[in-house]
Order: C-alpha cells, then structure tokens, then sequence
C-alpha cells in the first residue's frame, strides 16, 4: 500500500464510479481497477461493492476512507511545509571564514544573506584557516573556506581561486628593491615573524621548505595578521603573506612584497563542508549566496578584487 493508492481509493469512494474517477484522476480504467485490487489484497478483504446505482464502500471501505482522509490530508500539509522551508529557508547556519579573507566577505555574506533570507540566524566565525577544516569536520561549521590543506579526507571541497605568496618586509627595506623575485632559499633565512601551525600561510612555508630541505627561520610566532603586519613596518623582521592580505590594513602602505621563486609558493582556496553529513536547509542557502559572492570577487581562479600599491 502506498499514498498513490489511497488518494484513488478516495477518487472511487467520491465519483461512485471506476470510469469516472479515472477520468477525474486522469489515470486509464484497467489501472485504476488493478490498484483497487492491489489495496483489498493488502488490506486482505473486499472496500467497495459495485451496485447498480455505482460502486460503493463496504464497511471495511468507509473505515478506510475516513482515516485515508486524514492521511492524506496530512501528507499534503507535510509537503507543503517542507516546501515551504525550501522557499523561505530558516534556522542558524554557521559559515567559517579565514581572518585573512574576513574583510572582504563577512559582511558582504551577512547583509546578503540578511537581504534574502531573513529568517536565516547566520553566525559567522573568523579564524585560523588550520582550525576551519576541524571545525567543519566535527559539526561546528556547517560548510568554511579553507587554504589547501594536504588532507582533506572527510570534505567536500570546491575550487574558488589560487594565489601567490610574497615576501614582505618594510617598504624601505633595500634588499626588497628593484628586484622582481626573491629566491625561496633567501627568503627561508631571514628572520621570519610567522603565525604559529596550523595556520594555512605557516603550514605552506613549512612544507615548501621540508620539500626544499632547508629550514624556516622563525623568530616570533604571532596569531594576528594586522599585528605580524605592524611589526614588520617597524622592521622587526618580514613575513610570507599573499599580496590581497599585504596590502589591505593600516599597514599596508608601510610594507614591500616580492613574489617568491625557485620554487614559488602557491596556496589554493577551497569552500568546504562536511562529506558525509547533508547541509541543513539554511546553511545550503548560505552556501549558495558566499559561491555567488566569490563568483563576483575572482576570474578564471584570480582574485578580481583591486590591489592598492604596495
């Protein structure tokens, strides 16, 4: 038995008629006759007598129609409902956001989503990109935009762009000057000022070195951008960054940058969510509009967005 043969058993109780509920139905006679004798086999007794003023229910049909009503009834409001959770999503959604791409999403994400679907409690957490990927994992975030990490087991992951890193030091820093490159074994030995693992930027020049053999010359570890920043406009030391998050901040214009060579390191920007665990209704609406946002910020896997002078 199944909903499709109630709601025909119903059409049969209402027309006192096989052909004209099956007309009413639009399903052919022979069919409708042959789910008919499906239900009484299941139901193992007779639900309808035919007479000659129509077909109508046996005691046994009238029971059945009166709660078939209910149920179906039922079905239709749970369809509606579910739908409507489709059309007007509801409930929290937690997105993570690494701290370096947290100026030029959050809230763009937060008034979009506010914008479209305001029955939506989203929560945005900013962080280490090292942490999105446990957190997405263990149900704290419903999806996250994480650095390439080398294991990604348990994710479902989609491209969103690829950049670059630079060295950065003080903007009068000679050894920064005229040059278009520096190459990453000179870059290694100099007094880095770095974020500790499992930073994304920190876990790329650790393996680029491993893979180098050589050895980072870390000589302060720091979990705050802005701050790593301000210390090497004052010349403490330099540090690895992209050229989106060198330039951006109060100490943007206190700063150089030259790509890293021989070899370049390069770091891969993911939107992410747990494989085996389905996204709720409004955390898929999220996930929608941040594709959208970041569909309108890069090109062919480049940022698009505009780079000030470093």
């Amino acid at each position: 038995m199944d909903l499709r043969q109630l709601r025909y058993f119903l059409g049969i109780v209402e027309h006192g008629s096989i052909s004209r509920a099956a007309e009413a139905l639009r399903v052919a006679q022979p069919a409708l006759s042959l789910h008919l004798k499906r239900l009484e086999e299941d139901f193992g007794c007779q639900l309808v007598l035919r007479t000659a003023r129509g077909v109508v229910p046996t005691e046994s049909g009238r029971r059945l129609a009166q709660r078939a009503i209910g149920l179906v009834e039922s079905m239709d409001s749970l369809r509606d409902d579910v739908r409507a959770v489709e059309s007007a999503p509801s409930g929290p959604a937690t997105v993570g956001i690494p701290t370096s791409l947290g100026p030029v999403l959050t809230v763009p994400l937060a008034l979009a989503v506010r914008r479209a679907h305001p029955q939506i409690r989203l929560r945005v957490v900013e962080g280490l990109s090292g942490h999105m990927l446990e957190w997405v994992l263990s149900g704290q975030l419903d999806l996250a935009l994480v650095f390439g990490a080398k294991d990604m087991a348990g994710l479902t992951a989609e491209f969103v762009a690829r950049e670059k890193l630079h060295l950065v030091g003080p903007a009068d820093d000679p050894l920064l000057a005229g040059r278009v490159a520096i190459p990453f074994d000179e870059a290694l030995a100099l007094p880095l000022i770095l974020p500790g693992r499992p930073h994304g930027v920190r876990e790329e020049v650790e393996h680029a070195a491993l893979l180098a053999r050589g050895q980072v010359n870390v000589v302060m570890e720091i979990d705050a951008l802005e701050q790593i920043k301000a210390l090497v406009a004052e010349g403490c030391g330099y540090t690895v960054l992209s050229e989106r998050v060198a330039r951006y901040g109060p100490s943007a214009g206190r700063l150089a940058g030259l790509p890293i060579a021989d070899p370049r390191i390069d770091r891969t920007i993911l939107l992410a969510h747990a494989a085996g665990r389905p996204m709720p209704v409004a955390a898929r609406a999220a996930h929608a509009i941040l594709r959208d946002l970041l569909a309108g910020l890069t090109l062919d896997g480049e940022w698009r967005v505009h780079l000030p002078p470093l």
